[in-house]
């Protein structure tokens, strides 16, 4: 069984992307080329609560606040390649439960009930709102207990539907929640009956969600959600869409890849995960 410090080459080092795995334990980047999975390893030690990322920053979650780092900035001499995270805040910023990018920039949440509009340029930040239980951040939409709100005009409004696991804000929204499925239209419209846990969109007209009956996939917006299996019989703890592949990570942490030709699939043999994240990923 591969570990973190083997290695694995799977052709030239042109076209590849990094996919990043949050863990009880560290960061993990996996680097991945169409649906080939290559080299991977922590580049983050300590526990990640939740990760986002975007054409140019991969977002951290962590129990002392929010990390980040430039994507243009890691080392990639070395296999896989190393990040150098900051920090965002002077500990005003507690437990990290969700992170995203809003229309202005990255949001973060904590275990407070703050939310946080974040300028990484400057790294300062400015509470936005308050709600509790945050689930999930995307695209300026988040999700809690009490349903989902909206930020805009910098500040956050209840936009509707109860008890929200997570949003997907780009293109068409969509929402999963514990009475199922929701696309935003005239008002958030069923899609499928739940519960869902989560759901992931590229933008485009694409979408996958997941619940205790398995993973749904949506090939065109408005489209019929079919069901789909994946390589693996392990319960889904996120998915994510950037570059052109579509990312699944389970409770158990094996990572599932694909580009639209099929799944891979690698373990990476690290327990407690929480989120996953494909650089190149839409911010607005």
């Amino acid at each position: 069984m591969q570990t973190l410090t083997e290695k694995r080459v799977f052709g030239a080092k042109t076209g590849t992307t990094e996919v990043f795995v949050a863990t009880d334990t560290g960061l993990v980047v996996v680097t991945v080329s169409a649906e080939q999975i290559g080299t991977f390893g922590l580049t983050y030690r300590g526990s990640v609560t939740a990760v986002a990322a975007d054409a140019e920053h991969v977002l951290l979650g962590t129990d002392e606040g929010l990390r980040y780092s430039r994507l243009d900035t890691a080392d990639r001499a070395s296999s896989p390649p190393e990040f150098t995270f900051s920090t965002v805040g002077d500990g005003d910023i507690g437990r990290i439960t969700a992170v995203g990018f809003g229309p202005t920039g990255p949001l973060v949440a904590d275990d407070a009930g703050g939310v946080f509009s974040v300028d990484l340029d400057s790294e300062q930040h400015e509470q936005v709102g308050e709600t509790a239980d945050v689930r999930a951040i995307d695209g300026g939409l988040i999700a809690t207990a009490d349903g989902v709100s909206r930020f805009d005009d910098g500040a956050l409004t209840h936009v509707g539907l109860d008890a929200a696991s997570d949003v997907t804000g780009h293109g068409v929204p969509l929402a999963a929640t514990d009475d199922g499925l929701f696309r935003l239209g005239n008002g958030w419209l069923s899609v499928a009956d739940g519960p869902f846990d989560g759901v992931a969109g590229d933008g485009h007209g694409h979408a996958s969600a997941v619940g205790p009956e398995g993973l749904r996939t949506q090939a065109e917006t408005d489209g019929e959600w079919d069901r789909e299996e994946l390589p693996v019989d392990e319960a889904v703890a996120d998915l994510a869409y950037g570059s052109g592949l579509r990312a699944a990570v389970t409770e158990a942490g094996t990572l599932c890849i694909t580009a639209g030709d099929g799944w891979r699939h690698q373990r990476l043999g690290l327990p407690g995960v929480s989120g996953v994240a494909v650089a190149g990923s839409e911010s607005a």
